[in-house]
């Protein structure tokens, strides 16, 4: 980062810090003689969620983007786990309609083509649009790849590298993850009855983007879609939004800046039809989810989500039009929390070797995001898990 946005970057935070330790400590005095209607988040856990949201909603977007970036590659092959298997992990791909990474092909240690692997795993990371990395969840994905490899099911694994705002507007996002697509599907000859796209956070706006091109295009859908706390509608403007913006580590603030970086000069009103996904549409003609979504859909939001409501209303949406859709709703849990739990547990994990049993609660979110591809390869179609509706 340059020397300037690390003193604007130490700047905001240490005039933040004390800030919201006051108002958290003020909050949580005023709400002492309130009944919680469900168990109280810890000072601790409060003070930590308070102070990602209030820096993240005021630094400038070019130092949150650098706060994102992930480990380095170096991490994760000279690894322990994975220093074996160093020249099949997380080869980069670039060409006009495909950039990203293999994050594997085929399980770690079991090296194939994609083509031939049981399922191939697309990822569009999340970020707003504005900051993320195609490697931040490559841990997490490669944990993935040995948990379905432990159930008889081999999987390749490709994480998108998608143009940012600023660089580039929407739909720009769209045209790219639609190539990626159609470069698996047609160039690499991968059967879309092989593909899961998966998206977290505006990663899974970006996902739901996709499939609607894909459906004005006439293109065969994939075989399912694994939705992330998506962000489905970038208006921001949902109950949940008040009623979790003390429990999530996400700002609407912060989301409504990434919104106008990545709409550009277009403005709101007109670019609608691009951001609204809850009932997506265009002049003259409304799209039922049932076509657009593949033929299973898997959903998980965090109970303390500002996005809760909004990802709420697009599933009951896409359901009552006839989709296929579960929803698994985690107690408790914010924005993007399952590779912030991974991320607690990424160096014990890549600390151990290759034939080490993996401890219950390590990579938990890993374990999560294989509850839904299984989900879809089971074709389980209604179920509802933990808290659900």
């Amino acid at each position: 980062m340059p020397a300037g946005q690390t003193l604007v970057s130490l700047g905001v935070a240490t005039v933040a810090a004390p800030v919201i330790f006051l108002s958290v400590m003020l909050r949580r005095a005023r709400n002492l003689a309130v009944e919680p209607q469900e168990p109280r988040i810890s000072c601790s856990e409060d003070l930590h969620r308070s102070f990602s949201r209030g820096v993240s909603s005021v630094l400038p977007l070019e130092s949150v983007r650098y706060y994102h970036k992930p480990r380095s590659l170096e991490f994760i092959l000279e690894s322990n786990r994975f220093r074996p298997f160093q020249p099949q992990l997380c080869t980069k791909t670039s060409s006009d309609s495909l950039k990203g990474y293999w994050i594997c092909k085929g399980p770690p240690g079991k090296s194939q083509l994609e083509v031939e692997s049981d399922i191939v795993l697309v990822l569009f990371h999340g970020g707003g649009y504005c900051f993320g990395d195609p490697l931040s969840p490559a841990v997490s994905l490669l944990r993935v790849a040995e948990i379905a490899a432990a159930r008889g099911i081999s999987t390749s694994i490709f994480s998108v590298e998608y143009t940012l705002a600023p660089e580039a507007t929407f739909p720009r996002q769209q045209e790219e993850a639609v190539a990626a697509y159609r470069h698996l599907v047609e160039t690499q000859a991968i059967p879309p009855d092989k593909i899961i796209l998966a998206g977290d956070s505006a990663g899974g706006h970006l996902v739901l983007s996709c499939l609607i091109a894909l459906h004005r295009e006439g293109i065969q859908r994939p075989k399912g879609a694994l939705l992330m706390y998506p962000w489905v509608t970038l208006t921001n403007n949902s109950p949940t939004f008040e009623s979790n913006r003390h429990k999530d580590v996400l700002s609407k603030r912060l989301l409504d800046r990434c919104v106008e970086t990545v709409i550009g000069e277009r403005g709101r009103v007109e670019a609608l039809n691009l951001e609204d996904l809850i009932n997506p549409w265009e002049p003259g003609r409304e799209h039922a989810w049932d076509m657009i979504l593949p033929l299973v859909t898997w959903v998980n939001v965090g109970r303390h989500d500002v996005l809760l409501h909004d990802v709420q209303t697009f599933v009951e949406h896409a359901r009552a039009k006839g989709a296929r859709v579960h929803l698994e709703i985690r107690p408790n849990a914010i924005h993007g929390w399952n590779f912030i739990v991974d991320k607690n547990s990424e160096k014990f994990f890549c600390s151990l070797s290759p034939d080490d049993e993996v401890p219950k609660g390590v990579m938990a979110g890993s374990d999560c995001i294989c509850e839904g591809v299984f989900n879809i390869l089971e074709n389980d179609l209604f179920a509802v898990v933990g808290d659900g509706d």
